[in-house]
Parts: C-alpha cells; sequence; structure tokens
C-alpha cells in the first residue's frame, strides 16, 4: 500500500548568487535567438531527498492558522468524467468548494475563486509550456515535482479596497483534491508552515503570452517537516494556504509538492486531482465596495 513515512526526492530552487542581483524568472513565450537575452529562464534546481510522514489517523493534530494546511471530509457529488467539462465544473463544482470555504474554520465574509487547475500524472511531459494554453483550464497538467508555494499578495489583490478605509483580513487558499480512485502515487505533500523561514522562499516571475504571475519556490534547509495524507480519497480535501494578510497567524503560507511515492504498486492508478485557488475575506463591512480581484 502507498501508504506510511517514507524517503522520496523532490526539487529544491538552489542557492545561487545569481538571485541575489537578478530575481528569478521563468518564460512561457517564444524565444528568438537574436534576442539580446535568449533566456527562457534563469531557475536552477536540486535534488534533496526529504522524508514524508504519512497523516493518515492524525489529521486533526493539523490546522490550517498553524501548520498552514489541514484536511477535511467533504463528499464529492461530481461524478470523474464531469471534470473535464469547464461550464459544469464553474456551474456545480466551484459552488460547492465556495460553501465548503465560508464554513470552515468558523465562516467568512466572502469567498473570492479566482483560478482551479487540473492535473493529471499520466499526461504527456510538456517540453516547452509555452506550447500549453493555460486559459484553457480543461489542460491535464502534470504534478509539479518542484518545491513551491503561490506569490504571497498581488497588487490586484490590495487594489480591491481602495474605496475602504479599513481593509478587511483576507488569505489565499488552496483547495486540493483527487477526483477519482484513492492516490497511490504522486501524492501532494506540504511542509509545516513553522518548520519554514521567510528566507527559504523567493519569488519568481512567471511570464506568459496574456499575464505576468509568480510562484514562490523554495530553498532546501534542514529541518523542513513534510506531511502528506496516505491514499488520499476523493472524499478528502487538503486545505493549503498561500497567503494571510493577517500578520498574527502563526502559518502565513505553505510550500507544497508531489513526489513519486517509492511504495507505489506498478499497475497504480494514475492521479488526476483538481485544485480551486480562492481568496477568502474576513471582516468585510460593505461587500458593495468590494470590488472584483485581479487573478
Amino acid at each position: 500500500m502507498a501508504c506510511g513515512t517514507v524517503e522520496a526526492e523532490v526539487d529544491y530552487l538552489q542557492r545561487l548568487a545569481l538571485y541575489q542581483r537578478e530575481k528569478p524568472f521563468q518564460l512561457f513565450v517564444p524565444i528568438h535567438e537574436r534576442d539580446q537575452d535568449a533566456r527562457s529562464t534563469n531557475l536552477a534546481f536540486e535534488k534533496k531527498t526529504q522524508t514524508f510522514v504519512d497523516m493518515r489517523g492524525r489529521t486533526g493534530e493539523f490546522s490550517l492558522d498553524t501548520h498552514g494546511f489541514q484536511v477535511e471530509t467533504v463528499p464529492n457529488k461530481l461524478a470523474p468524467h464531469f471534470f473535464r467539462d469547464r461550464e459544469v465544473v464553474e456551474r456545480e463544482y466551484l459552488p460547492e468548494v465556495e460553501g465548503f470555504l465560508r464554513g470552515v474554520g468558523g465562516g467568512c465574509d466572502r469567498v473570492f475563486i479566482f483560478d482551479w487547475r487540473l492535473r493529471d500524472a499520466s499526461a504527456p511531459r510538456e517540453v516547452d509550456d509555452g506550447e500549453l494554453d493555460m486559459n484553457d483550464l480543461t489542460s491535464w497538467l502534470r504534478p509539479s515535482p518542484t518545491v513551491h508555494t503561490k506569490a504571497q499578495k498581488g497588487s490586484s489583490t490590495g487594489s480591491c479596497f481602495t474605496s475602504q478605509k479599513k481593509r478587511p483580513f483576507y488569505c489565499k487558499e488552496g483547495v486540493w483534491r483527487p477526483i477519482e480512485n484513492p492516490v497511490q502515487d504522486y501524492p501532494l505533500a506540504c511542509c509545516d508552515s513553522t518548520s519554514v523561514l521567510d528566507e527559504d522562499l523567493v519569488e519568481c516571475d512567471h511570464v506568459r503570452r496574456r499575464f505576468k504571475g509568480s510562484n514562490l519556490y523554495t530553498h532546501h534547509r534542514e529541518g523542513h517537516k513534510w506531511y502528506y495524507l496516505g491514499e488520499q480519497r476523493p472524499d478528502e480535501v487538503l486545505l493549503i494556504k498561500m497567503f494571510d494578510s493577517d500578520s498574527s497567524v502563526s502559518a502565513q503560507r505553505c510550500p507544497h509538492v508531489s513526489f513519486r511515492h517509492p511504495l507505489a504498486p506498478p499497475d497504480a492508478k494514475p492521479r488526476r486531482s483538481i485544485e480551486v485557488r480562492a481568496l477568502v475575506f474576513d471582516d468585510v463591512r460593505d461587500a458593495d465596495q468590494l470590488l472584483t480581484p485581479g487573478a
């Protein structure tokens, strides 16, 4: 069975002197040899063996605001094949996620879902991500082997509250679940936020054809504590913290990664999953003044 405490390799961002003078970047657009700088990226990763502890049977020990992640049991009402239909996902599944986020942790004032992505461990490897249409949310991406989390906050988020004297607390959260079959290989693992230092994280620009986004990649450091849910089922949701504007909260962000499980059976079914990303607001005093934030 693909469960229990195991060791596996994952990719961390190297600690290069280059990043002291040049911001990490990735270009997902065509590069021409005649360009003055023909690099598509300056990222360099290194493989590190980490210990991944199975939290099956002890999920109640972990909370979003302390560790940066938590597990909830939430029935999945949508049949697996419907996740290939963007209209169905946005009409039926996303409202379910919004309802879940409104209820978890004592409730919130508003939820704004700004993105969702599908991943399939059997999807073709993208030689050039620039060939992918990232606007097609039904495209199956492969699980990510690099330790990362989303950028902390963007200027567009802050612009939501330009008309408010007091800004509400908000956080970015990811809601991750398999959509069919228990996960036997490439489970999603989360790094305990209490074991991560700010200097472990480096922001990286992602430049695509239509927009520029960013990720936070992670430098390796001894002491990172990793957890995953062995053979996670479709009715088990992993809630992940990406950013919290309330500085008094212990967990501000949670690096995460998928890893090749050393105990996965040879005939393991491909992991297919969906992650929904949302802004969750507390203390919104005037919802009419809350403008739609950009993604």
